[in-house]
């Protein structure tokens, strides 16, 4: 009968049940009020209130969800959710409670103290928290988030516990992941990051683990551009001066060589891995997105032929890389290896780590591996690049790809000093990853040919000793380093080849007085 009753009837007897103390009478009719209206804070306090009168307030955890999902900044949830944790040993879930509260109440003194006792116990050198969401589909963006974190506060006091947190979604390399397990903190928590997701301003930045590289930011109202500048500042400036922090162990290192040595691969062997971005791998991650604007970074594998067919003939071996691809090299070779095609179904993401951290150089484009090989040191030949942004890596050199607009080259140092798409598009053309965008201003991107390719890696080869590049620049490159804008976030001595400079000097404004 009580469902059929409206709800000014309802609210009447439950008020009339929180009087008389009839818990459990206010709780059934708080109940069919919910149903009409589930999210009504009111109505969510009345049940709170009864459950607490039945001694069940910590117990009933989907209702402390739903609670604090509709009242996200009133902490009296929190605060119950964080007793609940405790009674179930919960200490994540304790901390975030705390650390949320906090942010809504900065100067709880109770919960300052209940959130350093948490702190002091699983670490007496812990007096902060922070906490962050990680982007996992995607290898460029896994590889650049934790790890130059970790790099560049490797030497200060390990005063702070990090936690991150992911959703059950996919993992681009499982490997990679487990690696980063092994020393970062990374929960599984559904609740905790769609609340983070939904409400981002509602964390105070006091307990964001800031991502170096952090597209997160644009939740809290961070501009794109921003972030990229911001970004791709910080990744050259932490790679370049911070060593490097994540390494393989040492029983993975030996199962590696195992494994390569059934394809006949071997540790005295000169390894060189290959990455030819195409449009298969992202079509594969998700069939619900169309990944389309981002085929102007792609390339032909083809045009790459007469330069592994160079290292072939200078004793390496060279192994093609990636987790899925639309093209085939036709090169009959017993030291050339395409694990894209011929891709080990149960090792395939450990071998592709473990390859990037044993070649002696890695021919790349601006593509997910390339970020793995930045965070190994792996030094790094990036060709067909675009849009221009110099490697971030510590070990690096590069070739564009040429810019036009209509049949007018477009010189690449004015792209570098932030060369909008129009007079009325502001946006640099080298923050630009929307082939669409292009389109509509009549741009396009000219691949690298076979020859730039192959002098590339020819003058790239010599530099490189010991999976160490030899970072001197030429009077050339010196001069394309000087004439660069200070502005351009991309900005270090990864710079481009001296035979592209050489080749291409009208649209880099050098001249031959300069360059010489």
């Amino acid at each position: 009968m009580s469902v059929n009753l409206n709800v000014n009837s309802l609210l009447d007897y439950i008020r009339q049940y929180s009087e008389e103390k009839d818990y459990a009478a206010m709780l059934e009719h708080t109940n069919i009020l919910l149903a009409k209206d589930p999210d009504n804070g009111e109505y969510l306090l009345y049940k709170l209130k009864a459950l607490e009168g039945l001694g069940k307030a910590t117990s009933d955890i989907k209702f402390l969800h739903h609670y604090i999902k509709s009242r996200s900044t009133d902490i009296t949830g929190y605060l119950l959710l964080y007793r609940s944790s405790l009674e179930r040993d919960d200490v994540v879930t304790a901390i975030f409670c705390l650390v949320f509260s906090l942010s809504i109440e900065p100067d709880n003194e109770q919960v300052i103290s209940l959130l350093l006792d948490i702190l002091q116990d699983i670490n007496p050198e812990y007096k902060r928290v922070k906490i962050n969401v990680m982007t996992t589909s995607r290898i460029g963006h896994l590889s650049c988030e934790i790890e130059p974190l970790f790099r560049s506060i490797q030497d200060q006091p390990q005063d702070c516990l990090y936690i991150f947190l992911r959703g059950g979604g996919n993992i681009a390399n499982q490997y990679l992941f487990d690696l980063l397990e092994n020393f970062a903190n990374i929960i599984v928590d559904s609740f905790w990051m769609n609340l983070y997701l939904s409400r981002p301003l509602l964390l105070n930045e006091f307990f964001l683990a800031e991502f170096p590289y952090d597209n997160n930011l644009m939740l809290r109202g961070v501009l794109a551009s921003n972030v990229s500048i911001t970004g791709f500042k910080n990744l050259c400036s932490i790679y370049n001066n911070f060593p490097r922090f994540l390494k393989i162990p040492e029983q993975d290192i030996t199962l590696g060589w195992q494994l390569l040595a059934n394809k006949n691969l071997y540790k005295e062997d000169k390894l060189v891995c290959l990455h030819v971005r195409d449009s298969a791998y992202l079509s594969s991650v998700s069939t619900s997105h169309d990944f389309s604007y981002h085929d102007f970074r792609d390339a032909k594998i083809s045009s790459y032929q007469k330069s592994i067919e160079h290292l072939l003939s200078q004793g390496y071996k060279v192994i093609r890389i990636g987790a899925n691809t639309n093209q085939r090299l036709e090169l009959e070779s017993n030291n050339y290896f395409d694990f894209c095609l011929d891709r080990d179904e149960v090792h395939g993401e450990f071998l592709e780590v473990f390859m990037l951290d044993v070649c002696q150089f890695f021919i790349a484009n601006f593509g997910g591996p390339y970020g793995v090989a930045a965070m190994l040191d792996t030094p790094t030949l990036v060709v067909n690049g675009a849009p221009i942004q110099q490697p971030y890596m510590k070990y690096g050199r590069f070739i564009p790809k040429r810019l036009f607009q209509g049949k007018e080259e477009i010189n690449l140092l004015d792209v570098c000093a932030d060369k909008p798409l129009s007079a009325d598009n502001n946006t640099p053309i080298h923050l630009s990853f929307n082939s669409s965008e292009f389109e509509n201003y009549n741009y396009h991107y000219l691949d690298n040919s076979e020859d730039e390719i192959l002098q590339a890696v020819v003058e790239f080869e010599k530099l490189v000793e010991n999976r160490v590049l030899d970072m001197s620049l030429t009077e050339r490159q010196e001069a394309y380093y000087n004439a660069l804008p200070d502005s351009f976030c991309h900005k270090n001595k990864c710079v481009i080849t001296d035979c592209f400079l050489k080749q291409h000097e009208h649209i880099f404004q050098l001249t031959a007085k300069e360059a010489e």
